[in-house]
């Protein structure tokens, strides 16, 4: 089963990512597909989420999150699906299914600070370790260029076995076009952006990039019939904060705030300042829905 064109993909010639250790065409490695599946076994892509520190602390959008929450209580699984490759580059020749223990949830920005749970090599020990996604706290320029990476191309295949999940992660490019702190009540009463490029189904929670590679940015909608997209500025998660965390050179768990984490240098942010858009509360979510059901088979369709 082919994945088809969605409509707004970036020529795949045309971009590229870098990362410390050499180019990275398509960064699966810090980009991922967030999934859950019903009482029979079916799984289901619900969004794409990100990561911003090299141990498992995530972001997406608050409403992706809240697809497997029914009035405060869990109703199905919620994993990661954290992509591998043997040789460090693309595409992905294995995976596995990261459950999530915890999230913060704004409480009006469509945003998710998520802790992906510890992994370990069965064979050696080692804890996994993974790419990450620098962020920035600068202000977004209107009329500057911007793009999503997101994994809302996908078809799934019922099969003998249970499932075959056929992605094609692509950037969505365009430029930025309107940019707040509050744009009305009901739908974005929180800081944002519009954009010109299209924010498909299952690219919600998917990074924003600004023009010097650093993530600006959480999809969140995109408004009937043309358009804009929406887009939460990732300085909604200056208030946010994660529980049960120990720092380096600490022995006690404890809350830990987002300036602590940029502070003891977990999570990467250029140009940080602690007040930089008005006070966003939230609150934390644990996860305690167990997956059930084995993976799906994973086919990924990528172009160099």
């Amino acid at each position: 089963m082919a994945t088809q064109p969605l409509g707004g993909e970036a020529d795949s010639n045309t971009w590229h990512f870098a990362a410390p250790h050499g180019p990275l065409p398509n960064p699966v490695g810090h980009t991922f597909p967030l999934l859950t599946h019903n009482a029979t076994g079916t799984w289901r892509l619900i969004g794409t989420g990100f990561y911003i520190s090299a141990d498992g602390l995530f972001v997406t959008a608050k409403h992706v999150i809240e697809d497997v929450w029914r009035e405060n209580c869990q109703i199905s699984p919620l994993a990661i699906l954290h992509l591998q490759s043997e040789t460090g580059l693309f595409g992905a020749q294995e995976y596995l299914l990261r459950p999530i223990m915890q999230c913060w949830l704004g409480d009006s920005a469509d945003v998710a600070l998520g802790v992906a749970a510890r992994a370990t090599n069965n064979n050696t020990g080692e804890v996994l370790s993974h790419w990450k996604w620098p962020l920035s706290w600068a202000d977004p320029q209107v009329c500057t260029k911007t793009a999503t990476y997101a994994f809302p191309n996908h078809a799934i295949e019922p099969t003998d076995a249970g499932q075959t999940f056929h992605f094609r992660p692509d950037l969505y490019a365009g430029i930025i076009q309107e940019v707040g702190d509050f744009r009305d009540r009901l739908l974005v009463p929180y800081p944002y952006m519009h954009v010109d490029f299209r924010i498909h189904h299952a690219a919600s929670g998917g990074p924003v990039v600004g023009e010097d590679g650093a993530v600006i940015g959480v999809n969140c909608r995109d408004m009937d019939p043309a358009g804009p997209g929406v887009v939460a500025q990732i300085r909604c998660l200056q208030d946010a904060f994660i529980d049960d965390a120990v720092l380096s050179g600490e022995t006690a768990p404890r809350r830990v705030t987002f300036s602590e984490l940029v502070s003891a240098g977990v999570v990467t942010v250029k140009n940080y300042v602690a007040v930089a858009v008005p006070s966003q509360s939230g609150h934390i979510v644990r996860f305690e829905v167990p997956i059930t059901t084995r993976g799906p088979d994973l086919e990924l369709s990528m172009d160099f």
